[in-house]
């Protein structure tokens, strides 16, 4: 999922001395925080290795996600790079640009530090091909005073959930922000709604173009997302929102509740994060295990680099549970790595738990589709948080699969 930049182009270049070897790598870098933190992480490494010098060349996430295919394939440069774990990795590991790094896996017992739930994010065919560096997580985030006062509980099922809304509807407060002006908040209650209903199994498979979004499960999922339109829990006007509005709203008691990643956490001032408090997607269907969203991103080493032992190194260090507990601090979103929890929040901290309770991760469906499918997808569901049309929808969503994955196509 792409979340909290702004197009950006900076470069970063530590200067050591003449006779160090030079490490080139490419990173997503658009705040103060994102560059502030990889400026340390080359920091540490180069005192723990003062012959090597870091050079950073750092795009916004727009800007990054263009340019990566070109970096990783034709520019010869790099010796690691920054992406996303799941199918966007998958993509390129099957076009044979990236370097699988089991050595480095093996060496430092990666797979014991990361657990199953994300390694299978980073792993094809049987090789390790990228180190975990962060992730976060999707769920609601709420307003505590006006909880308290209403005396309103987390709500930990579907039912308790639609309870919490209609107290919070009949003292003319609006239940739900979403800020669809954003591209991905939508897609997100679309992406949680399948997961919560159908499974992850449902939702990947989906997001491959291997089911029609004409079943009556695709029907299921937009009825609840009309009946919450319908029953009037989103706020007003949320097309002409961004994501990052919410906070202001909850932080006063003028919003109930918003479902949002845990990166939101470094946009909240410390004098207020105590009036925000934080649950997971409420359960819907008994039978489905839980599932949650978590994107992971990754530090990877291109097929044709030329520094790939210096590039194993700098893995090898990231992937320390204290380099990522520092690094993941200033990021404000989680590291991966079981022993890297000591986040200060207290809201980072529930985050962590609900993804450590989960039966497995979903990437977000941008990052679990084909980048071009996907782009095309999301825009619709967008659409529908509007108009409401469940049938026009479905039909809308099935065009476009049929365009990428042809009947017919094997």
């Amino acid at each position: 999922m792409e979340r909290r930049f702004f197009c950006l182009l900076t470069c970063c270049v530590m200067i050591v001395d003449t006779y160090a070897e030079q490490l080139n790598v490419g990173v997503s870098v658009s705040t103060s925080a994102q560059r502030e933190a990889f400026y340390t992480l080359a920091h540490d490494f180069e005192s723990r290795y003062p012959n090597i010098q870091v050079k950073y060349t750092a795009l916004g996430s727009e800007d990054y996600k263009r340019a990566f295919p070109k970096m990783l394939a034709d520019d010869k440069r790099f010796d690691v790079l920054y992406w996303h774990a799941g199918q966007r990795l998958f993509n390129f590991i099957e076009k044979d640009l990236i370097e699988p790094i089991d050595d480095v896996w093996t060496k430092g017992d990666l797979a014991k530090a990361f657990g199953q739930k994300v390694t299978q994010n980073i792993s094809y065919d049987g090789h390790s091909f990228a180190v975990p560096i962060s992730y976060y997580q999707i769920g609601f985030y709420y307003s505590k005073d006006l909880f308290e006062r209403l005396s309103l509980s987390e709500p930990k099922t579907w039912e308790a959930f639609i309870a919490v809304c209609e107290v919070l509807k009949a003292e003319n407060v609006a239940p739900i922000f979403i800020g669809t002006k954003s591209n991905w908040p939508a897609t997100a209650w679309f992406d949680y709604l399948n997961l919560r209903l159908h499974g992850i199994e449902f939702q990947q498979n989906l997001a491959k173009g291997k089911i029609a979004f004409t079943t009556k499960r695709i029907k299921a999922t937009l009825k609840v997302l009309h009946d919450l339109k319908e029953n009037q829990y989103f706020i007003e006007d949320h097309q002409f929102l961004e994501w990052r509005e919410s906070l202001p709203l909850l932080s006063r008691g003028l919003v109930g509740m918003s479902l949002i990643g845990n990166y939101v956490i470094q946009e909240i001032r410390p004098s207020i994060q105590s009036k925000i408090g934080f649950f997971p997607f409420p359960e819907i269907n008994e039978n489905v295990a839980k599932y949650e969203e978590a994107p992971i991103d990754v530090l990877l080493i291109p097929k044709n680099a030329d520094n790939t032992s210096l590039a194993k190194k700098f893995l090898a260090f990231a992937s320390n549970y204290e380099v990522q507990s520092k690094l993941n601090n200033k990021l404000g979103v989680i590291s991966p790595h079981r022993l890297s929890q000591t986040q200060s929040s207290q809201l980072t901290k529930e985050a962590y738990s609900a993804l450590s309770e989960a039966d497995g991760f979903s990437q977000f469906f941008d990052r679990d589709a084909e980048e071009t499918f996907a782009s095309e997808i999301m825009p619709i569901i967008d659409e529908f948080f509007i108009h409401g049309d469940s049938h026009a929808t479905s039909l809308k969503l099935e065009q476009v699969r049929h365009k990428y994955f042809p009947p017919n196509s094997k």
